[in-house]
Protein backbone atom coordinates (compact mmCIF):
# COMPACT_ATOMS: atom_id res chain seq x y z
CA UNK A 1 0.00 0.00 0.00
CA UNK A 2 2.08 2.74 -1.32
CA UNK A 3 2.21 5.82 -3.34
CA UNK A 4 4.14 4.62 -6.00
CA UNK A 5 2.58 1.03 -6.59
CA UNK A 6 4.41 0.21 -9.49
CA UNK A 7 7.84 -0.51 -10.12
CA UNK A 8 10.77 1.79 -11.46
CA UNK A 9 11.37 -0.04 -14.51
CA UNK A 10 13.68 2.80 -15.89
CA UNK A 11 16.35 3.07 -12.96
CA UNK A 12 18.33 4.77 -15.28
CA UNK A 13 15.94 7.73 -16.90
CA UNK A 14 16.66 11.40 -16.72
CA UNK A 15 13.06 12.44 -15.44
CA UNK A 16 10.21 11.21 -13.00
CA UNK A 17 6.74 12.24 -14.66
CA UNK A 18 4.53 11.50 -11.59
CA UNK A 19 1.16 11.05 -13.00
CA UNK A 20 -2.39 11.86 -10.45
CA UNK A 21 -5.58 9.98 -11.56
CA UNK A 22 -8.99 12.03 -11.80
CA UNK A 23 -11.72 11.67 -9.97
CA UNK A 24 -12.76 8.42 -8.89
CA UNK A 25 -9.67 7.30 -10.67
CA UNK A 26 -6.66 5.29 -9.60
CA UNK A 27 -2.94 4.30 -10.55
CA UNK A 28 -4.28 2.19 -13.22
CA UNK A 29 -5.37 4.85 -15.26
CA UNK A 30 -1.59 5.26 -16.36
CA UNK A 31 -0.34 1.50 -15.60
CA UNK A 32 0.35 1.62 -19.45
CA UNK A 33 2.07 5.24 -20.42
CA UNK A 34 5.50 4.25 -19.02
CA UNK A 35 5.97 1.88 -22.45
CA UNK A 36 5.33 4.97 -24.68
CA UNK A 37 7.37 6.85 -23.56
CA UNK A 38 11.05 7.25 -24.02
CA UNK A 39 13.56 5.59 -21.90
CA UNK A 40 15.11 8.87 -20.52
CA UNK A 41 11.29 9.38 -18.85
CA UNK A 42 10.44 7.02 -15.88
CA UNK A 43 5.96 7.23 -15.65
CA UNK A 44 5.46 6.84 -12.12
CA UNK A 45 1.57 6.89 -11.69
CA UNK A 46 0.70 8.05 -8.15
CA UNK A 47 -2.34 6.03 -6.01
CA UNK A 48 -4.27 8.30 -3.55
CA UNK A 49 -5.81 6.67 -0.15
CA UNK A 50 -8.43 4.78 -0.27
CA UNK A 51 -8.46 3.18 -3.82
CA UNK A 52 -6.76 0.95 -5.89
CA UNK A 53 -3.89 -0.88 -4.04
CA UNK A 54 -4.42 1.60 -1.19
CA UNK A 55 -8.29 0.45 -0.55
CA UNK A 56 -7.15 -0.44 3.19
CA UNK A 57 -6.51 2.86 3.66
CA UNK A 58 -8.96 5.85 4.71
CA UNK A 59 -9.75 8.41 2.14
CA UNK A 60 -9.22 11.88 2.65
CA UNK A 61 -11.34 14.23 1.86
CA UNK A 62 -10.00 17.89 3.46
CA UNK A 63 -7.52 19.18 0.79
CA UNK A 64 -4.48 20.37 2.94
CA UNK A 65 -4.44 17.27 4.38
CA UNK A 66 -4.33 14.68 1.08
CA UNK A 67 -1.61 17.20 -0.35
CA UNK A 68 0.59 17.68 2.91
CA UNK A 69 0.33 13.56 3.01
CA UNK A 70 1.19 13.20 -0.53
CA UNK A 71 4.07 15.67 -0.34
CA UNK A 72 5.95 13.65 2.27
CA UNK A 73 5.49 10.58 0.61
CA UNK A 74 6.65 12.32 -2.93
CA UNK A 75 9.75 13.86 -1.17
CA UNK A 76 10.73 10.06 0.34
CA UNK A 77 10.54 9.31 -4.05
CA UNK A 78 12.19 12.63 -5.64
CA UNK A 79 15.54 11.26 -6.58
CA UNK A 80 15.90 12.91 -9.62
CA UNK A 81 14.35 15.94 -11.43
CA UNK A 82 10.77 15.67 -12.19
CA UNK A 83 8.20 16.61 -13.40
CA UNK A 84 3.91 16.25 -12.67
CA UNK A 85 0.90 15.23 -14.71
CA UNK A 86 -2.44 15.25 -13.81
CA UNK A 87 -5.83 15.24 -15.00
CA UNK A 88 -8.81 16.98 -13.90
CA UNK A 89 -8.82 16.49 -9.57
CA UNK A 90 -5.31 15.17 -10.37
CA UNK A 91 -4.65 18.92 -12.37
CA UNK A 92 -5.66 20.49 -9.09
CA UNK A 93 -3.66 18.30 -6.24
CA UNK A 94 -0.72 18.61 -8.77
CA UNK A 95 -0.32 22.17 -8.88
CA UNK A 96 -0.12 21.66 -5.06
CA UNK A 97 2.32 19.31 -4.84
CA UNK A 98 4.48 21.89 -7.45
CA UNK A 99 4.05 24.44 -5.37
CA UNK A 100 6.56 22.94 -3.28
CA UNK A 101 9.84 21.44 -4.71
CA UNK A 102 12.62 19.79 -3.19
CA UNK A 103 15.59 22.03 -3.63
CA UNK A 104 17.45 19.17 -4.16
CA UNK A 105 16.38 18.47 -7.79
CA UNK A 106 14.19 20.47 -9.80
CA UNK A 107 10.75 20.33 -10.90
CA UNK A 108 11.11 20.26 -14.43
CA UNK A 109 7.75 20.16 -15.68
CA UNK A 110 4.07 20.56 -15.00
CA UNK A 111 1.58 19.31 -17.18
CA UNK A 112 -2.50 20.10 -15.94
CA UNK A 113 -5.18 18.36 -18.33
CA UNK A 114 -8.99 18.53 -17.88
CA UNK A 115 -9.40 21.30 -15.11
CA UNK A 116 -9.80 25.10 -15.01
CA UNK A 117 -6.90 27.16 -14.11
CA UNK A 118 -6.77 27.91 -10.46
CA UNK A 119 -7.57 31.17 -10.36
CA UNK A 120 -11.02 30.56 -11.97
CA UNK A 121 -14.27 29.51 -10.30
CA UNK A 122 -14.99 25.86 -10.92
CA UNK A 123 -17.19 26.08 -14.03
CA UNK A 124 -18.19 22.18 -12.77
CA UNK A 125 -21.38 21.60 -11.07
CA UNK A 126 -21.64 20.05 -7.77
CA UNK A 127 -22.00 16.96 -7.29
CA UNK A 128 -20.96 15.34 -3.85
CA UNK A 129 -24.12 16.08 -2.45
CA UNK A 130 -26.34 14.24 -4.85
CA UNK A 131 -28.46 11.21 -3.85
CA UNK A 132 -27.14 7.90 -5.25
CA UNK A 133 -29.17 7.49 -8.41
CA UNK A 134 -28.20 11.51 -9.43
CA UNK A 135 -25.08 10.63 -8.83
CA UNK A 136 -24.80 7.22 -11.23
CA UNK A 137 -26.62 9.28 -13.40
CA UNK A 138 -23.67 11.97 -13.43
CA UNK A 139 -20.98 9.44 -13.74
CA UNK A 140 -22.72 7.74 -16.91
CA UNK A 141 -23.07 11.22 -18.40
CA UNK A 142 -19.45 12.22 -18.04
CA UNK A 143 -18.29 9.11 -19.67
CA UNK A 144 -15.11 8.24 -17.56
CA UNK A 145 -16.16 4.57 -15.83
CA UNK A 146 -16.41 1.68 -18.29
CA UNK A 147 -20.11 0.44 -18.89
CA UNK A 148 -18.96 -2.87 -17.17
CA UNK A 149 -18.45 -1.20 -14.11
CA UNK A 150 -21.66 1.10 -14.35
CA UNK A 151 -23.60 -2.76 -15.02
CA UNK A 152 -22.18 -4.43 -11.61
CA UNK A 153 -23.73 -3.80 -8.97
CA UNK A 154 -21.25 -4.92 -6.83
CA UNK A 155 -18.64 -3.22 -8.48
CA UNK A 156 -20.71 -0.28 -8.36
CA UNK A 157 -21.06 -0.01 -5.00
CA UNK A 158 -17.46 -0.19 -4.13
CA UNK A 159 -16.60 2.77 -6.59
CA UNK A 160 -19.69 5.55 -5.27
CA UNK A 161 -18.26 6.46 -2.38
CA UNK A 162 -14.49 7.06 -3.45
CA UNK A 163 -16.30 8.87 -6.65
CA UNK A 164 -18.58 11.11 -4.30
CA UNK A 165 -15.11 11.69 -1.81
CA UNK A 166 -13.10 12.91 -5.04
CA UNK A 167 -15.86 15.11 -6.17
CA UNK A 168 -15.98 16.64 -2.64
CA UNK A 169 -12.32 16.74 -2.44
CA UNK A 170 -12.43 18.71 -5.65
CA UNK A 171 -15.36 21.22 -5.00
CA UNK A 172 -12.86 21.91 -1.31
CA UNK A 173 -10.12 22.26 -3.31
CA UNK A 174 -11.14 24.86 -5.75
CA UNK A 175 -12.18 27.39 -2.81
CA UNK A 176 -8.42 26.70 -1.38
CA UNK A 177 -5.88 26.99 -3.91
CA UNK A 178 -3.07 29.88 -3.28
CA UNK A 179 -1.91 31.06 -6.63
CA UNK A 180 1.65 30.78 -7.35
CA UNK A 181 4.45 30.64 -10.81
CA UNK A 182 6.02 27.63 -11.00
CA UNK A 183 9.61 27.57 -11.90
CA UNK A 184 8.98 25.17 -14.83
CA UNK A 185 7.64 25.12 -17.87
CA UNK A 186 3.79 24.52 -17.90
CA UNK A 187 1.97 22.59 -20.39
CA UNK A 188 -1.84 22.41 -20.26
CA UNK A 189 -4.40 19.54 -22.09
CA UNK A 190 -8.17 20.56 -22.62
CA UNK A 191 -10.35 18.73 -24.80
CA UNK A 192 -12.42 20.00 -27.70
CA UNK A 193 -15.81 19.03 -26.25
CA UNK A 194 -15.41 19.38 -22.63
CA UNK A 195 -18.63 20.22 -21.14
CA UNK A 196 -16.97 20.20 -17.73
CA UNK A 197 -13.67 23.02 -18.67
CA UNK A 198 -14.60 25.69 -21.29
CA UNK A 199 -11.79 26.27 -23.21
CA UNK A 200 -11.03 30.16 -22.07
CA UNK A 201 -10.76 28.68 -18.39
CA UNK A 202 -7.38 26.61 -19.54
CA UNK A 203 -5.52 29.66 -20.62
CA UNK A 204 -5.96 30.85 -16.78
CA UNK A 205 -3.44 28.46 -16.19
CA UNK A 206 -0.59 31.24 -17.38
CA UNK A 207 -0.51 32.81 -14.60
CA UNK A 208 1.12 29.98 -12.88
CA UNK A 209 4.10 29.51 -15.27
CA UNK A 210 7.30 31.01 -14.80
CA UNK A 211 9.37 29.55 -17.44
CA UNK A 212 7.16 29.02 -20.31
CA UNK A 213 3.42 28.12 -21.29
CA UNK A 214 1.61 26.65 -23.72
CA UNK A 215 -1.89 25.06 -24.42
CA UNK A 216 -3.26 22.09 -26.49
CA UNK A 217 -6.70 21.17 -27.16
CA UNK A 218 -7.08 17.72 -28.41
CA UNK A 219 -10.12 16.21 -30.07
CA UNK A 220 -12.51 14.39 -27.01
CA UNK A 221 -14.42 15.44 -24.05
CA UNK A 222 -13.15 15.35 -20.47
CA UNK A 223 -11.85 12.22 -20.33
CA UNK A 224 -9.61 12.55 -23.41
CA UNK A 225 -6.71 11.01 -22.23
CA UNK A 226 -8.43 7.83 -22.74
CA UNK A 227 -8.09 8.12 -26.64
CA UNK A 228 -4.89 6.71 -28.51
CA UNK A 229 -4.78 9.19 -30.69
CA UNK A 230 -5.33 12.35 -27.85
CA UNK A 231 -2.62 10.02 -25.54
CA UNK A 232 -0.45 10.43 -28.18
CA UNK A 233 -0.38 14.15 -28.84
CA UNK A 234 0.41 14.70 -25.25
CA UNK A 235 2.89 12.44 -24.66
CA UNK A 236 4.53 14.13 -27.77
CA UNK A 237 4.48 17.78 -26.28
CA UNK A 238 5.55 16.17 -22.81
CA UNK A 239 8.54 14.64 -24.27
CA UNK A 240 9.47 18.00 -26.24
CA UNK A 241 8.73 19.91 -23.15
CA UNK A 242 10.41 17.95 -20.77
CA UNK A 243 13.28 17.62 -23.40
CA UNK A 244 13.92 21.28 -23.89
CA UNK A 245 13.70 21.82 -19.83
CA UNK A 246 16.34 18.87 -19.26
CA UNK A 247 18.71 20.03 -21.95
CA UNK A 248 18.29 24.25 -20.20
CA UNK A 249 18.74 22.18 -16.71
CA UNK A 250 22.21 20.25 -17.88
CA UNK A 251 23.66 24.16 -19.19
CA UNK A 252 22.38 25.96 -16.05
CA UNK A 253 24.56 23.12 -13.80
CA UNK A 254 27.48 23.35 -16.27
CA UNK A 255 27.74 26.75 -16.38
CA UNK A 256 27.43 27.14 -12.49
CA UNK A 257 30.58 24.23 -12.41
CA UNK A 258 32.39 26.92 -14.78
CA UNK A 259 31.45 29.62 -12.20
CA UNK A 260 32.32 28.68 -9.27
CA UNK A 261 34.72 25.50 -10.03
Amino acid sequence: MTLLPFKDSKPLASVDLFCLPYAGGSSAVFRDWDSIFPDWISVRPVEYPGRGTRMGQRRIEVPEDLVSSLLADLMREVRRPWAIFGHSLGAALGYELAKTPTATYPLVGFFPAGRHGPNCSDPAPRRSHLAREALIDEVRRLNGSPTAVLANAELLELMLPIIRSDFLLSERISKCIELKALSCPVHVFGGSDDPEVPQDTLSAWRATAGAGFGTTIVEGDHFFLQDDVCLSQMRSTIVETLGQAVASQSCTETADKVRYG
